[in-house]
């Protein structure tokens, strides 16, 4: 509850891990998805489905939500059939056909924990390092979880950085404008 003339506020970048995801993989059909300013979700559906955009449903969308976010914390197909009803089977074809629309996200996944494994680190767009020892251990389970950190971190991080760097503009505005006495 706000002090009295006051307001809560909040605000919000729209889906700005996948926004990041196509940035750092350079995907060229995720950044024109968000360039057209289209659903993302929808059109990922209608890609994955081999449908037309209105004849995607919404559990259809709601697939597609799940594995655009799943995907950036290494949800393999296991976790999409529990997450949405599929078939472990459907789960993967669904996958599968994600990676075929999204190949430029499929090859900045695999390049990144390869990149990741020789390194000992990955970083994000502004140059914050995450190690990882894990990557190169002997045991699977482990080093597939170090992979996934190693996908996910660069996304999120950076997703993280811009946040923070905007909090410090908003900070600045604020005080450039002489608003410090009506806004806290």
């Amino acid at each position: 509850i706000s002090s009295p003339g006051f307001m809560l506020v909040s605000f919000d970048y729209s889906q700005i891990e996948l926004r990041v995801a196509a940035h750092v993989a350079d995907d060229s059909k995720m950044i024109e998805i968000f360039r057209q300013g289209e659903d993302f979700h929808k059109k990922t559906a209608a890609a994955v489905n081999g449908v037309a955009l209105d004849q995607v449903t919404p559990d259809m969308r709601r697939a597609a939500k799940t594995l655009n976010f799943g995907v950036l914390y290494g949800m393999g197909s296991q976790a999409f059939a529990e997450n949405t009803g599929f078939s472990r089977h459907d789960a993967k074809t669904f996958i599968d056909n994600y990676f075929k629309n999204f190949s430029g996200l499929k090859t900045y996944m695999e390049e990144t924990k390869i990149r990741a494994a020789k390194l000992g680190y990955v970083e994000t767009v502004f140059g914050r390092r995450r190690y990882i020892p894990e990557i190169n251990t002997m045991n699977w389970r482990y080093r597939r979880e170090a992979e996934r950190m190693a996908i996910n971190m660069p996304i999120q991080g950076t997703a993280a950085d811009i946040v923070k760097l905007s909090m410090v503009k908003v900070d600045e505005w604020i005080r450039k404008n002489k608003l410090s006495g009506g806004v806290r």
